[in-house]
This record gives C-alpha cells, sequence and structure tokens, in this order.
C-alpha cells in the first residue's frame, strides 16, 4: 500500500486502467462459458462448432499480436488502448444479439484481435511507467486482474443470464468498457519514450536467449493450464460425478491461487534470483500434477488444484516482469513488439494445450494423460535449468540501471 501511496497520479490512472482494461476483456473471454447449452440448443451448435468459437479469439490474438506491436511502439500506447475498447464493445454488442452461430464466431475473432491492441498496448505503458524495482508490483497487479477476470466470468456470466436473460451480461460489459473507453480517452497518458533508438522488429527480439527462455517458461505453465480444460472435466465427471458447477469451482480453485500468487511472485523475483524462482515454480507444478489424479477425495483435490494453481502462478506470472527486463535503457521503443511476442507465445499454448490433451486422453485416458504432462514438465524445468546460465546469466548478473526508487 505504501507504493501504491507514493506513486504519481499518472502512475496510479496508468495501472488502473491496465488493470481494468486487462479484467474486463478476461471477464468477457470466459462469460460465455456458462453459455455453451445455450448455443447447442438454439443455434444447433455442434461440440467442434463450439471449440471453433472457443479457439476463434486464440486464432484472432494471434494473427493480429504482431501488427498491434508495432503500431503500440510506432504511435504510443494511448490510442492503440482506445482502438481496442472500441473494438471489445463492438464484440460484446454482436455477442447480445446473434443473427446466427457464424455472427458469434465472427464477434469472438473479433474480441481477439481487439485484445490484440488493448493486451499489448496496456503491458507496453505498464513498462514504460514502472522501472525495473517497481515493475514486477505492477505486473503482478496486471496478472491479478487477469485472473480475476478469469474467475469470475463464468459465475458472473451465470448469475446476470439467470437475472436478466441472455442479453444480461453482454450489455453489462458493454457499459463498462464504454466508460472505461471514454475516461481513457480523457485522462490516460503516455509515457515519454526514448526516440533514439529504432524500435526491434519481433524476429530481432528472438535472437534474444533471455526472451526465448523466459517465453519457453510461459509456454509451459499456460501449457499446463489449457491442458487441462479439456481433460480434467472428464476425469472429475468420472471420478467423483461432478457436475458442471463442481468442475467449475474446481476450474475457479486453480485460478484463484493462480490469481493470490501474481503479487507474491512479484515481492520474490525483487528478492531472490527471478530465473531460479520461475523454475522451482515450474518444478513445483510438475510434482503436484500427479496429485491431481492421485486424490481421492473432494478435499484432497481442493488442496492438489490450490498447490497446482499458486506453482503455475509462481512461474507464469514473473515473465511479464522477466520480459522487460530484458530491455536496455533506451530500448523502451521495443516494449509494444516485446509484449506482442508474449501474446504470440501465449495464444500459442492456448491452442496447443487443449490439442495435445485432447488427443493423449483420446490414445490413453485423462489419467494417463496428466502423468505424462507431469513428466514433461519434470523434464522441461531440468532442461531449462541446464540453458538457465547460459541464457539468463549476463541479465541477472549485471548492475540494474534502474533499482533506484522512482515513484514520479
Amino acid at each position: 500500500m505504501n507504493f501504491i501511496k507514493q506513486m504519481s497520479t499518472k502512475k496510479r490512472l496508468g495501472l488502473m486502467f491496465a488493470t481494468a482494461i486487462l479484467f474486463l476483456d478476461m471477464l468477457l473471454y470466459s462469460v460465455i462459458i456458462p453459455l455453451t447449452p445455450y448455443y447447442e440448443e438454439n443455434f444447433n451448435a455442434s461440440p467442434t462448432l463450439i471449440g471453433v468459437l472457443f479457439s476463434s479469439y486464440s486464432i484472432t490474438l494471434l494473427i493480429f499480436t504482431t501488427y498491434f506491436g508495432k503500431l503500440t511502439d510506432r504511435i504510443g500506447r494511448k490510442k492503440p488502448i482506445v482502438i481496442g475498447l472500441i473494438g471489445l464493445t463492438l464484440s460484446t454488442i454482436v455477442f447480445a444479439h446473434p443473427i446466427n452461430f457464424e455472427m458469434l464466431i465472427i464477434a469472438r475473432g473479433l474480441q481477439g484481435i481487439a485484445s490484440a491492441a488493448t493486451w499489448t498496448a496496456s503491458l507496453a505503458l505498464l513498462a514504460d511507467m514502472f522501472v525495473k524495482k517497481e515493475r514486477a508490483f505492477a505486473m503482478g497487479i496486471a496478472m491479478t486482474s487477469m485472473s480475476a477476470g478469469t474467475l469470475l466470468g463464468a459465475p458472473i456470466g451465470g448469475f446476470l443470464i439467470e437475472f436478466g436473460g441472455y442479453a444480461t451480461p453482454f450489455y453489462t460489459i458493454s457499459v463498462l468498457l464504454i466508460i472505461v473507453m471514454i475516461l481513457a480517452a480523457i485522462y490516460l497518458q503516455d509515457e515519454q519514450r526514448a526516440t533514439v533508438q529504432v524500435p526491434k522488429r519481433v524476429v530481432d527480439l528472438l535472437k534474444q536467449r533471455e526472451v526465448v527462455w523466459i517465453l519457453t517458461i510461459m509456454v509451459v505453465g499456460e501449457g499446463i493450464l489449457t491442458m487441462l480444460e479439456p481433460i480434467l472435466p472428464i476425469y472429475l465427471s468420472g471420478t467423483f460425478t461432478g457436475n458442471s458447477f463442481f468442475i467449475g469451482l474446481m476450474f475457479g480453485v486453480i485460478t484463484l491461487t493462480y490469481g493470490i500468487m501474481a503479487p507474491i511472485s512479484g515481492f520474490l523475483i525483487n528478492k531472490y534470483t527471478p530465473s531460479r524462482v520461475v523454475l522451482v515454480g515450474l518444478l513445483f507444478a510438475g510434482l503436484v500434477l500427479p496429485f491431481v489424479v492421485i486424490a481421492k477425495s473432494t478435499l484432497q483435490m481442493v488442496i492438489a488444484l490450490l498447490l497446482l494453481g499458486a506453482s503455475i502462478g509462481l512461474a507464469v506470472s514473473p515473465t511479464l516482469t522477466m520480459l522487460g527486463n530484458t530491455q536496455k535503457e533506451g530500448e523502451q521503443n521495443s516494449y509494444g513488439a516485446l509484449y506482442s511476442l508474449f501474446n504470440i507465445f501465449f495464444a500459442g499454448a492456448a491452442i496447443i494445450g487443449p490439442l495435445v490433451g485432447g488427443v493423449l486422453t483420446d490414445v490413453f485416458t485423462s489419467k494417463v494423460t496428466i502423468l505424462i504432462a507431469s513428466g514433461a514438465v519434470i523434464l522441461s524445468t531440468y532442461g531449462l535449468s541446464l540453458t538457465r546460465k547460459k541464457s539468463m546469466g549476463n541479465q541477472e548478473g549485471m548492475p540494474a540501471i534502474e533499482t533506484v526508487q522512482r515513484m514520479d
């Protein structure tokens, strides 16, 4: 709290807008989860079409994020944020009044395009505004807001549908998006950035070993979460005879501890070597995974999922901060490209994880798939530990230019 009190008004507003935007984006992302039966009943949507609806977000996010990364490095962060908010509002309105199922897929794709703008620009704005020692806290808050939106989307959506009908959650989110958009257009300010250096391209960033190493950590961690999406419900319904509400609660447990760990991990990477912190989180995630299928009672399952969410949060949450710290003083113009690269890998994990999980479950069982995933994560952690010093040694060994406290 001391940290927030010492911030300038400009920084406070930047952090407030970034967290609000990321929260609303993920809220909209997950609010359609309880609507799956409605779409099946009213649009005769097959499971394949439902899958296309959910994946269209990640596909367009993947395609357009590089463009918005370049754009935000060229014209600043504010304009892409406002443009993205307009796109999110339009997609939400289309969701409220779909003519057919194809319109829903188009709206979901538009949401992915708009998110490519808001995610990239919001994260780049935080990296601009907060120096190295402050950045872990700011990015931790951003990750917490994303987790909170993901966690609350389904229950809020379900409640609003029961309260006011199908369109109610979309009207509600549209109003909130319009309010944030108007306030951002009036009050949000870009941070002054160095103009002496030409922004790096995504290809240039991929040549930096530390960038690739950090993104690999994120992909493995997020891959665990996304892989569980198609297989954990099957396991829970078969082993615990759990209904949809029970399954939603179990996923909520993972998301809750994932979000709680975000600010804690920010503190830990300021106190200890960041690369070691994320490796510990990844190792624990691999070790905890088998307990998900070993659990014999609901309490044991909740404990296993609590530990799994916390472990993945410890591994993944610091990657936003670590990525920002890979760029030297005067390279702030590259933050847009850097966080567009984060979005690309994030979307890739969201596409590949469920696909691999589903295929392995078809070949084996959900229990065997989770055990295979556990072994893969532990082996990945070992491989990343072997390359840690070569990839991260120079960056973590150098004295930080921005370690002084700066709250202006």
